[in-house]
């Protein structure tokens, strides 16, 4: 696919967006980008790209993507059919979590949409490679970085098994909500998949999977951070998204980063430390308190089955039941289901596996 198709497509004038949409301040500088992310999701349909699966992770950048995309689908007519996937890991931050599933309740039950070929998925991991299968039933240490077993297992296989079954060959198109300058580590991904084939431009970031036979897009790999809040703060409420409270009551602030609460892999969780520091809030806290027992508990030796080679290997079965209650108590502190039924029986089954 040509770049110049993209730079050059029919793009939505700021005047005509302005005139739809009373906006706060009138001047907002996010305009432009709109246009451009209109004009890029025009021209993938002009190409035949009239399946769209957009995912979605309940975050500033996914939501805006997600908008976007619904309020360009409104306008058009050749849109055949629109997914959105949401992975949720079971360990996703409450807060972030509950917007998230009320976001896509919104979005299936408004009436503005009731004519789209609209469909929304929330997925979960398998149950035996679920978070709390591996750690406790199959003995599987804390993620760490050089063992980061969590984020196939939890989020990307079962968001890539779901695409499989929801692609139509040349026809389907997935949009993103990456951006560039969120961080250095994204930008050096973005900039390697441009040099393996995908094309980068002026409100844009495209690649074609051959392998696949499906487009990725990222709309707003071009928007600044205070594009994103200013689109989220002032157009999205006036359209009637439940999105004016996302930087205060969700985010706490601009500079969140959401991740999973029992994340091992980072020192420190500046996110759960924000949200349990509010009073609305604090009844989480003992998540953050069990998160770092569980890094201090298995850090131990003794805490681990030495392997052949004397190294430490996965944790010993006492261990992982002295954990597993843990978490039972955990879940009536905090008032909220942790481990499930089905993955209880799934761990007493590996435990059964290793006593006999």
């Amino acid at each position: 696919m040509n770049l110049q198709h993209f730079r050059h497509g029919a793009v939505v004038s700021r005047e005509e967006t302005t005139n739809k949409v009373p906006l706060e301040p009138e001047s907002a500088g996010f305009l432009a980008r709109l246009a451009e992310s209109a004009s890029v999701l025009e021209a993938v349909i002009n190409k035949g790209y009239t399946n769209w699966i957009i995912t979605f992770s309940g975050g500033k950048d996914s939501t805006t993507t997600l908008i976007v995309a619904l309020e360009t689908a409104l306008r058009l007519s050749q849109i055949e059919r629109i997914d959105v996937v949401y992975s949720d890991t079971r360990l996703e931050v409450p807060i972030i979590r509950q917007y998230a599933l009320s976001f896509l309740e919104y979005i299936t039950k408004s009436q503005r949409f009731a004519n789209l070929p609209l469909k929304s998925h929330v997925l979960y991991p398998a149950i035996d490679e679920s978070f709390w299968t591996c750690l406790l039933g199959k003995g599987y240490p804390p993620p760490h970085q050089r063992f980061r077993w969590c984020t196939r297992r939890l989020k990307i296989q079962p968001v890539a098994n779901a695409l499989m079954s929801f692609i139509q060959p040349n026809r389907t198109v997935i949009l993103t909500g990456v951006r560039f300058s969120e961080s250095q580590h994204r930008n050096a991904r973005l900039h390697q998949s441009c040099r393996r084939g995908g094309e980068c431009g002026q409100g844009l970031w495209f690649q074609y999977s051959s392998r696949h036979q499906v487009a990725y897009l990222a709309p707003i790999v071009d928007w600044k951070e205070c594009d994103v809040w200013d689109f989220l703060q002032f157009y999205a409420p006036a359209l009637g998204y439940p999105t004016k409270q996302l930087e205060e009551s969700v985010y706490n602030g601009r500079d969140t980063r959401f991740g999973c609460w029992m994340c091992t892999v980072v020192r420190q969780d500046k996110a759960m430390e924000k949200i349990t520091s509010r009073p609305q809030w604090s009844h989480l806290r003992p998540l953050l308190d069990f998160r770092q027992r569980v890094i201090e508990l298995t850090r131990a030796i003794e805490s681990r089955v030495l392997r052949s080679d004397g190294k430490p290997g996965r944790l010993t079965l006492e261990m992982r039941q002295r954990l597993l209650r843990e978490v039972l108590e955990l879940q009536t502190a905090v008032g909220m289901e942790i481990v499930s039924h089905d993955e209880i029986e799934a761990i007493r089954k590996y435990w059964e596996k290793e006593v006999s």
